[in-house]
């Protein structure tokens, strides 16, 4: 975006308006294209119900979904359901950009539902990638020559019959939060009242996205070990538990893998209890830099990590193991007697063969640890 410079005699108007100003403007454009359509053309039975003032009926209908009462990821489904009530295009996405991950986006909900179609894609690839990397709506009503039709997401997905796009990126404070793409077929398009009312619409999904990631991070916050960012035991257990229900359900093998550094507690009270809180901080971000977007970690206890990750990546996990070593022995922390070394043991399990649950299998995890110590 670029900004127009101001003179100094004259107030400068806000650069970058709250959302309620934004959605107002947004509404205006709404009404003001409504008149000029009644009253330059006869009105179809559709533009009979948007002169009615079904659009600005519909904003009750739209905070009634995104209200917190709503059941959890439910509201995707449903705002999008009604985004292709009144718009009559065929197809809606809404997607959301991964947190750590610049480079690659998911599809957070889609209606209707298309099972052959991947959920996580690069950020640059298809129509969704331009309006993610251009920050900038798309709107293309006209989608013409079948072998030069612009893919939506990739040249292989499904979605082969697309006539007309539309995409809008989801900013709220300055951070790109996702997308709201529609696509129609048999020449489907929207009109300009249309457009403008999800013009507004697009700004109050941002908010919602962004709020919902800090209401997400408050609740996180809690179930975080507070030295390392990572969860903590109960909550580690929780998300091993999610894990290995669903590598169960498809066959597959998860590796628990736990890391033990001992001797931190006597050299905290000794020397320098903020030299271990940087070091278990290193460590930590040593393993979030190196593990899969599958995987599990965990503090379970002081200088205590939990790693589990899917067993097809074992040469994955293997490096980053070697890579939390290295971390470790390379550690800086000088006393008056020279260099401290800490004690470091690893134990591994596998879901199924040593436990069908989570409890049972960091269990095992921890009895094998021992016999190693």
């Amino acid at each position: 975006m670029t900004s127009k410079k101001k003179s100094r005699s004259k107030p400068v108007p806000d650069e970058n308006p709250g959302l309620l100003r934004q959605m107002g403007q947004g509404l205006d454009k709404v009404l003001s294209r409504l008149n000029e359509r009644g009253q330059k053309t006869p009105a179809s039975p559709l533009d009979e119900a948007i002169m009615s003032g079904d659009f600005l009926a519909i904003w009750p209908r739209v905070e009634e979904i995104l209200s917190p009462q709503d059941s959890e990821n439910a509201w995707s489904q449903n705002i999008l359901s009604l985004i292709l009530s009144f718009s009559g295009l065929t197809w809606a996405f809404l997607t959301e950009m991964l947190p750590g991950d610049p480079t690659h986006f998911v599809i957070l909900a889609h209606q209707p539902q298309q099972p052959k179609l991947a959920l996580r894609h690069p950020i640059d690839s298809g129509l969704a990638g331009w309006v993610h990397v251009k920050l900038d709506a798309l709107a293309l009503p006209t989608l013409t020559g079948a072998e030069k039709v612009a893919s939506i997401f990739h040249p292989g997905d499904p979605l082969k019959n697309a006539t007309s796009f539309y995409g809008w990126p989801l900013i709220s404070n300055q951070t790109l939060r996702g997308s709201l793409l529609l696509a129609g077929s048999d020449g489907k398009t929207l009109a300009a009242e249309q457009l403008s009312f999800l013009d507004c619409l697009a700004l109050r999904l941002a908010a919602h996205l962004h709020q919902d990631r800090l209401t997400s991070r408050v609740v996180e916050l809690s179930r975080l070990d507070p030295q390392t960012g990572l969860p903590h035991r109960s909550y580690f257990i929780e998300r091993l538990e999610r894990l290995v229900n669903l590598f169960g359900v498809q066959g597959q093998s998860v590796t628990l893998t736990l890391l033990s550094v001992s001797g931190l507690g006597r050299f905290a009270a000794a020397h320098n209890q903020e030299d271990a809180r940087s070091l278990l901080r290193s460590l930590a971000q040593q393993l979030l830099q190196h593990s899969g977007p599958d995987w599990e970690l965990g503090h379970v206890s002081y200088g205590l990590f939990a790693l589990a990750a899917p067993a097809s990546e074992r040469q994955t996990l293997e490096k980053t193991l070697l890579l939390f070593q290295k971390r470790l022995s390379d550690w800086p922390i000088p006393t008056r007697s020279g260099r401290v070394s800490f004690v470091y043991h690893q134990a591994q399990v596998a879901f199924p063969e040593d436990g069908t649950k989570a409890e049972l299998l960091l269990e095992a995890a921890l009895t094998s640890l021992s016999a190693v110590g």
